[in-house]
């Protein structure tokens, strides 16, 4: 029996209705690595049930969280595009009740950044503005891909699932991790110092990653770290 993997989605908010999208890559993924992919409507009413019934999560990527989420004004020179807050407001809870059910989670990019928010961390609003010497992290025109490396620190969880020091990625974000949550410790970095990579102190699976794995289905490390949260969803 595949386990069920909850997956957040964008929220797109319209005069006369909301959407909830959901890029199929990430579902794509879960199935591939033996999960049963299950999207997540944001409805924060229905969270109980969610965190009961699913045996893991995958938060995915998106647009950026309001500074306010993390006690900070808004750069007046950041290029922020700002996801709407009632999703910011549904995931925080969501991924709340989940780490208190101690519930698999691999985060994404955004998922990455919303975890650490949730827990109290801070972000860098803007890498090009604010990180000296950085690396490209995000396309500069459209359908560009970018890569890079990134350091996986040994004795970590993430070094367990990979079983290397280094790994390459698919990059597409201009935030990044700035003081890392309660309860979360670093796992990855790129050459520039961007954090990369942070997990959970404790035993229970809780992964956060800030590239985009589900654009590399193919990749031996990519199906390692999906294979890892449904290998974790089913015990």
């Amino acid at each position: 029996m595949r386990p069920l993997i909850g997956i957040t989605m964008n929220l797109e908010e319209q005069e006369a209705r909301d959407l909830n999208i959901l890029d199929l890559d990430y579902g794509r993924a879960v199935y591939r690595a033996g999960g049963m992919p299950v999207p997540i409507l944001c409805m924060e009413e229905a969270i109980p049930d969610i965190v009961n019934r699913l045996q893991g999560f995958l938060f995915t990527g998106g647009d950026d969280i309001h500074p306010r989420f993390y006690g900070e004004r808004p750069l007046k020179s950041a290029n922020m595009r700002l996801s709407p807050d009632a999703r910011t407001r549904f995931e925080i809870k969501l991924i709340l009740s989940a780490v208190k059910k101690k519930r698999p989670i691999l985060a994404v990019c955004h998922g990455m950044q919303l975890m650490n928010v949730a827990l109290g961390g801070s972000l860098f609003q803007d890498i090009p503005l604010q990180f000296k010497d950085h690396i490209r992290h995000a396309a500069k025109k459209k359908g560009e891909k970018v890569f890079h490396r990134v350091a996986i620190l040994e004795g970590t969880r993430l070094f367990e699932v990979f079983g290397s020091s280094f790994v390459r990625v698919r990059s597409a974000h201009h935030q990044a991790v700035k003081n890392p949550g309660k309860g979360l410790r670093l796992s990855g970095l790129s050459s520039d110092g961007v954090i990369e990579a942070l997990e959970g102190r404790d035993k229970a699976f809780l992964i956060a990653v800030q590239w985009h794995p589900e654009k590399t289905p193919d990749d031996k490390n990519t199906k390692k770290l999906f294979k890892a949260l449904v290998d974790a969803a089913r015990e």
